[in-house]
């Protein structure tokens, strides 16, 4: 079907043509006191369809596409290139030497019965709220999604990859004394029968309990410790700044420092569409570029940047296969991971602040200079041990200089479904804002 539509836009005069093709599933179904409160099903279907006309590329996106409606969809986009004035590098890729193989099975989750779905969130909430501090579950709700990618083009260029997985959570309110916390925890799966409700529940209340009768500190500078989830919060963030586009508009501070030491030599930051680990692999870009797992920041240095199509051709680089929804982003970032487990981390770390929420990510944070100043809240660390909860605390420091500092980092690497992973990083000194 794609390839009779690149004839029919090669024979109206186009040079080249390409259709990018996606389908996304997804299911969301919310429990509340046992009930079921939402029961959501979708799906979307997208095509977009690029074309080159007298050396100018133009795009069309549509929700579909059929025989009928192909010619006037042609029609407008060559329409739409004869309009375009910008002298930008009109590219439909040829292809890649190669391309890696994923070897990941997917689950067809369709395949659970929905009363298995229902019974997985009500036996969490009913676990939860089991615990004598928890006050209620504000919400216990299950989540997956699934989709699949196909891209053709008039250079030969057929590729096709699929994902699916699931993931469930719930908002457990805890109270002691007058001080009220609400703590979630996020199981993600790329197997039904991978979910552990119990130790989810588990994680939930030792959140809850360990929060509640938190107090503030008193301002100072803190040797501190971020949480596996916070520290890939923290790279997610400033993730723009390895972009070749925001080289390329002097908005990256990386620009002149290719090849450069910015960090300690135990840290390295790797992009790696490949990964197992993950809940997502690409084994190639939205332009059909395949992918490939590269140092962002090999020992400290930083290796360069990240390039679609249109900023390899400006920088007279190879692209990274790191094309996507238009623009440039990593695909399974995460820092390497160290050798100590956690306890030996607090055990050297001895008195400090562990950080495992952080707010404001994008209000807070100046990429150009990597200055960052963040409501938190976490732990004590006291003779190497996590102790009383902290709260309304604001931690302040500037990345470059942070990654600079960094004192060690821990064995346990874990990936949010963000696509961001990290383990348990010691920072070293942080300025923290608490009480006056």
């Amino acid at each position: 079907m794609f390839e009779k539509w690149i004839k029919q836009g090669i024979a109206k005069g186009l040079t080249d043509i390409e259709i990018f093709s996606t389908t996304a599933k997804s299911l969301q179904l919310t429990v509340y006191q046992g009930k079921t409160d939402q029961h959501v099903k979708s799906k979307v279907e997208s095509i977009r369809v690029k074309g080159i006309y007298q050396g100018k590329a133009a795009t069309v996106t549509l929700e579909s596409l059929d025989d009928k409606t192909v010619d006037a969809m042609l029609d407008r986009l060559i329409e739409s290139a004869k309009n375009i004035t910008a002298n930008e590098p009109a590219l439909i890729f040829e292809g890649s030497k190669k391309y890696p193989v994923i070897d990941t099975k997917i689950f067809d989750f369709d395949s659970v019965p929905f009363e298995k779905k229902k019974q997985l969130l009500v036996d969490l909430e009913s676990k939860v709220l089991a615990n004598e501090l928890c006050l209620q579950v504000q919400t216990s709700q299950y989540i997956e999604v699934a989709g699949k990618t196909t891209l053709v083009n008039s250079k030969g260029l057929n590729l096709s990859k699929e994902f699916s997985y699931a993931y469930a959570y719930a908002v457990g309110v805890f109270k002691k004394d007058n001080d009220v916390k609400a703590e979630y925890e996020i199981s993600a799966v790329k197997d039904f029968s991978e979910f552990n409700v119990d130790k989810v529940a588990k994680k939930i209340i030792d959140k809850g309990v360990a929060a509640v009768g938190g107090k503030s500190v008193p301002s100072s500078l803190y040797k501190t410790v971020f949480s596996k989830e916070t520290f890939a919060d923290l790279m997610a963030v400033f993730s723009s700044i390895y972009s070749a586009e925001m080289a390329f508009r002097n908005m990256s501070p990386l620009k002149e420092k290719v090849g450069q030491k910015i960090a300690v030599r135990e840290f390295s930051l790797i992009d790696d569409p490949l990964n197992k680990g993950a809940f997502q692999q690409n084994s190639f870009d939205d332009e059909g570029v395949a992918c490939q797992t590269k140092p962002i920041i090999e020992n400290g240095v930083f290796k360069g940047f990240l390039h679609n199509l249109k900023t390899a051709a400006i920088f007279n680089q190879d692209p990274t296969g790191n094309g996507f929804g238009g623009s440039i982003s990593p695909s399974n970032m995460y820092v390497k991971p160290g050798v100590k487990s956690f306890d030996q981390i607090m055990t050297d770390v001895k008195d400090g602040i562990y950080i495992t929420s952080l707010a404001g990510l994008h209000s807070g944070v100046k990429q150009v200079s990597g200055d960052f100043s963040l409501q938190a809240g976490g732990f004590k660390i006291e003779n190497g041990k996590v102790t009383t909860a902290v709260k309304m605390i604001i931690v302040s420091g500037n990345l470059f200089t942070m990654l600079g500092n960094i004192k060690d980092i821990g064995a346990d690497l874990e990936f949010g479904i963000s696509g961001f992973g990290s383990p348990t990083v010691y920072v070293g000194d942080l300025s923290i804002a608490g009480e006056e």
